[in-house]
């Protein structure tokens, strides 16, 4: 019992190292000579987390439950395999049972408060912070939770007295510095976030979060980039929904506004193909920034470092795509007797720009989401529509293609939402 004793003393202390491979191999020891042993298996839990392996995680904080139901950090383990997973429900449904256990737990409504959070619930994920910081006030969890919420709710003094409050408590605490560059970047300040973001990478190398809000701020350094990042923020603390209801809302509104004013009147007719036109170009553009600023970044000192295979990928195919579009339109305006097969031609190649910038790389013909599908036969169609329509224009194929790609916009938009 002695010897188990010590190997989960080892593997405690691996894990502080941030080395849970080793800390499994102590664990997997120890769970050997004790199977039963519900602290060595909780502590397993946190391997394949730290691992990012989740759901052997949630089955490990599940078992350690099993064998010690009246313990609440089991409850919060479990709960924070559920966040990490995006099963917000259920992990709020631990959560209320950790803290039914031991309400003398800050993390225990730290945590609840970020799942509120990422749930668009600002008002509660306060009050959960709150609650958390009346039983600790210096929880660092409880900190960055209070300081995202009344960010989002737009208390900014607030929220930056809050963070002001959680680096004098740990400045050398990553998570905070990550929380303070998010809030940062929603409030169009690019500068301070990377800051900020670079501090956490350099405390915790290989922090996600961290290394996106740090392409995010340096992209942001590309006003049309900031603007629709900006946009997005907005739209999405505005709920999950908002994203397809806008278009919706704004296509019902002229209708009735056509309908109300007379449906002959050429003014509203103008009107409303003036908004539709302006929507249907920022949509076009919110597309194919971000693979734009990413390609901005191949030439960045520090965004080169941060980009995956993926975005190095799709960066380059998109400036391709956009380049030889725009060409053989402008050639096509320079030749006029060759002028229609080359303007189609370059139209459906500017067309390509879009999955080619939202697409995985390098393809593969298995485990793909149904996003990831559809734009690979897309940009298959794509290229087989610009050939023919290079070599033989048809308006018959045109036709098809323009239909197809209008259904594959709002379908990847309706499956990222």
């Amino acid at each position: 019992m002695f010897e188990v004793e010590a190997l989960l003393g080892r593997a405690n202390l691996l894990l502080a190292q941030g080395r849970p491979i080793d800390a499994e191999q102590q664990l997997t020891d120890a769970l050997r000579q004790d199977p039963d042993n519900d602290q060595a298996i909780s502590l397993l839990a946190r391997c394949k987390y730290e691992l990012r392996q989740f759901n052997e995680g949630i089955a490990l904080a599940q078992k350690a439950i099993q064998l010690a139901p009246l313990e609440g950090y089991y409850f919060y383990l479990l709960a924070f395999g559920y966040y990490q997973t995006d099963q917000h429900s259920a992990a709020q449904a631990n959560l209320k049972k950790a803290v039914e256990l031991n309400p003398y737990a800050a993390d225990f409504f730290g945590l609840w408060s970020l799942t509120l959070i990422e749930e668009r619930n600002f008002e509660q994920a306060l009050e959960k912070a709150n609650e958390g910081l009346a039983v600790n006030p210096e929880n660092i969890t409880c900190l960055n939770a209070r300081s995202t919420a009344l960010n989002k709710l737009r208390r900014v003094d607030d929220a930056i007295q809050t963070m002001q409050a959680a680096l004098e408590q740990d400045p050398e605490n990553h998570f905070t510095h990550t929380t303070v560059g998010w809030n940062y970047l929603e409030k169009g300040k690019h500068r301070e976030a990377a800051s900020h973001f670079r501090e956490a990478l350099r405390l915790q190398p290989n922090m996600e979060s961290g290394r996106v809000g740090l392409k995010q701020a340096l992209k942001s350094k590309i006003a049309p980039y900031r603007w629709l990042l900006q946009y997005s923020f907005w739209i999405n603390n505005k709920g999950k929904n908002a994203r397809w209801i806008i278009p919706v809302a704004i296509y019902i509104g002229m209708r009735v506004l056509v309908r109300l004013t007379g449906s002959t009147d050429d003014h509203w007719t103008v009107v409303g193909v003036a908004v539709a036109g302006i929507y249907i170009l920022f949509a076009a553009t919110s597309w194919i920034i971000n693979p734009l600023a990413n390609f901005f970044l191949l030439f960045h000192k520090d965004g080169k470092y941060a980009l995956t295979a993926t975005e190095r990928i799709s960066a380059w195919l998109t400036v391709g795509a956009l380049t030889a579009g725009f060409a053989l339109v402008v050639i096509s305006l320079l030749l006029p007797g060759i002028s229609k097969p080359l303007l189609f031609g370059g139209l459906v190649m500017l067309s390509l720009a879009l999955p080619l910038g939202h697409s995985q790389y390098p393809f593969r013909f298995r485990n793909n989401s149904r996003v990831q599908w559809m734009s690979m036969v897309f940009i298959i169609f794509g290229l087989i529509t610009f050939v023919i329509t290079l070599s033989n224009l048809s308006n018959n194929l045109l036709i098809v293609y323009a239909s197809t790609f209008i259904a594959y916009t709002w379908v990847s938009a309706l499956s990222s939402r």
